[in-house]
């Protein structure tokens, strides 16, 4: 994790974003979950080697805990700027460490219980069940300290990609091993393990306008960044260039534009984008043309094209694309 997306970080940490972004991703834009639904969940997750006493611990960038009619949810958002080849290692290790820290507080919830009913029995009180009326643990349950009738709280992880570069990474464990020295009649005993990417920056425009307007506009944000002809025409693509002040501070922020951020006031407190962008975009022309005209000066007086580069901050390919 990079400081760039920190704003990102910020903006989705609020809950009714949170919920806009996994409605949109989840469920194509249909208004499935509310911020009252979600809460902050424990972001830390503690593994404990089996020889030594050695611990580690990990972090997810976004952990929320969702309480649904149906299920509970534990959802975490991993955001990425880069490729990382190994995620599905990755993911499922966080994943993993989840599901046994769920185990680990069922573990003493039990152990709890059991000296519940040790004082319990010595006040001649019933030994069959405890407070909450559930039968005792047989002989197996007790060992592994999980009883037939546990059930753990799905783990579901979202990877969001903001690199300029497709994401040309595994999508599933098997893409990571070396499948073609085993007999295909026992590939499927190798157990597999898919991962979800949402990759911003190469996903079509009208899978993006699924997402609510104010996540929509900062996700094509995002992708149009380096594109100044589709970037001047955000409002045509999203359908509004009226978003409210935190997304316009969090695209601003993330872009690294401080001029966004003079959008003119919109409907109900939100912002106009629309000439704000049309100023970046021209200032952005003009700086394209002075950077060209530079370049074409210095190599005129037979600069070398290494030290154009060096002397502008610009790549030796910018310099040569110039020149063509």
């Amino acid at each position: 994790m990079g400081k760039k997306e920190n704003p990102l970080l910020d903006y989705y940490s609020q809950n009714e974003r949170f919920a806009q972004l996994l409605n949109g991703w989840l469920f194509q834009g249909e208004p499935h979950w509310k911020a009252g639904d979600i809460c902050d969940a424990d972001r830390r997750q503690d593994g404990k080697s089996r020889k030594g006493r050695a611990y580690r611990h990990k972090y997810r960038d976004l952990y929320k805990e969702l309480d649904d009619a149906l299920v509970h949810l534990f959802i975490g958002a991993e955001l990425q700027e880069h490729v990382d080849y190994a995620m599905p290692l990755r993911i499922m290790d966080s994943d993993v460490l989840s599901y046994l820290h769920q185990k680990k507080t069922v573990g003493k919830n039990h152990t709890n219980d059991k000296d519940d009913k040790e004082d319990a029995a010595n006040t001649n009180a019933k030994e069959t069940s405890d407070s909450a009326g559930r039968q005792s643990l047989t002989a197996d349950e007790y060992l592994s300290r999980f009883s037939k009738a546990d059930r753990l709280q799905p783990v579901i992880t979202l990877v969001l990609y903001c690199g300029e570069k497709e994401w040309d990474g595994a999508r599933r464990l098997h893409e990571l091993l070396d499948l073609d020295k085993l007999p295909s009649s026992i590939r499927g005993y190798v157990a597999d393990y898919p991962i979800h990417i949402l990759d911003v920056c190469h996903t079509p425009d009208e899978r993006l306008r699924q997402f609510p307007p104010d996540i929509c506009f900062l996700l094509m944000c995002i992708k149009y960044a380096k594109d100044k002809e589709a970037f001047s025409r955000l409002r045509e693509l999203t359908g509004t260039a009226v978003v409210s002040a935190d997304t316009c501070e969090t695209i601003a922020e993330y872009l690294g534009e401080p001029e966004l951020l003079h959008g003119e006031a919109g409907t109900e407190g939100g912002r106009n984008m629309c000439k704000a962008i049309r100023d970046l975009v021209e200032d952005g022309r003009n700086e394209g043309i002075q950077l060209a005209k530079n370049v074409l000066r210095m190599a005129g007086e037979q600069i070398p094209t290494e030290e154009i580069a060096r002397e502008l901050s610009i790549t030796k390919e910018e310099v040569e694309k110039i020149l063509e």
